[in-house]
């Protein structure tokens, strides 16, 4: 978005005229983290119904002028440790409201919040996401209002970064959202999704636990070919994509870079 803006200037075209552009190819992904302690979070039916009601496809097109492609799970689609076999969770509240309704959460005193019994004590489904960049709120606030059609009432509280890492290393939130870019996101797993790292140190903020993904990581780390690793981290693609830990939003089709033609490629 930023690349658009930039180019788009009255300056643009005359007063910068050699410019060569280049793709390279994106590594990152952004997502919707569910803190997995949270009583609201727990039921993948929930975590699931949450992903229907996002409406990927209508935001890149709004607000990623098409740049963009819906991330369907914990890498980059242009991995090779992505399962591409694994599809998108499509916009669609109906059956969003199917699965909520399926999990318990209903409006039973019809005032437009859905509500649910824990531990004899019915509860509205509201919660606090807390985001940092300013950019990200455009879309937020198009998914609070789509939560709301449903009964869902999401508050949107903006942080600076050092105190919204704080709440994050104490596990003081219900729902955030971030990014993850290249590095051990890219070719090892266990510092985000093995139940460990849900410890001190570890990137498994969220606190999610699957024996089977765990196993899996285990078994992948031992590998030393990279085609055999490849083969299990796509496995644990897709266990984590099923689980819907978070609400997996955008990858990039391509990162833009300008540069004079003057200066070379090193």
């Amino acid at each position: 978005e930023a690349f658009v803006k930039k180019t788009s200037g009255g300056a643009w075209g005359t007063k910068v005229k050699k410019v060569k552009i280049e793709n390279n190819a994106p590594k990152a992904y952004g997502f919707i983290g569910w803190n997995m302690t949270n009583d609201f979070f727990k039921d993948k039916k929930v975590r699931i119904a949450l992903t229907h009601l996002m409406n990927r496809a209508e935001m890149i097109e709004k607000f990623r002028y098409g740049l963009s492609l819906p991330a369907t799970g914990p890498w980059y689609q242009q991995s090779p440790y992505a399962d591409t076999d694994v599809k998108p969770i499509p916009y669609d509240p109906k059956k969003a409201q199917e699965l909520l309704n399926q999990a318990g959460w209903h409006d039973n005193d019809k005032n437009g919040i859905l509500e649910k019994k824990f531990n004899d004590e019915t509860r509205e489904f509201k919660f606090t996401l807390l985001f940092v960049s300013k950019d990200s709120e455009k879309y937020l606030t198009h998914y609070k209002q789509d939560l709301a059609k449903v009964g869902i009432e999401m508050e949107l509280k903006r942080l600076e970064w050092n105190s919204f890492v704080k709440l994050l290393d104490e596990k003081k939130f219900e729902a955030i959202t971030l990014a993850w870019g290249p590095g051990s996101v890219d070719n090892d797993p266990k510092q985000i999704w093995h139940s460990s790292s849900a410890q001190t140190g570890g990137s498994n903020f969220i606190s999610y636990n699957n024996p089977k993904v765990d196993k899996l990581i285990e078994e992948g780390r031992k590998l030393l070919k990279r085609e055999e690793r490849i083969k299990v981290w796509k496995k644990v693609y897709r266990a984590v994509a099923e689980d819907a830990p978070y609400l997996f939003l955008f990858n990039k089709k391509f990162e833009l870079y300008a540069h004079a033609d003057r200066i070379k490629r090193l």
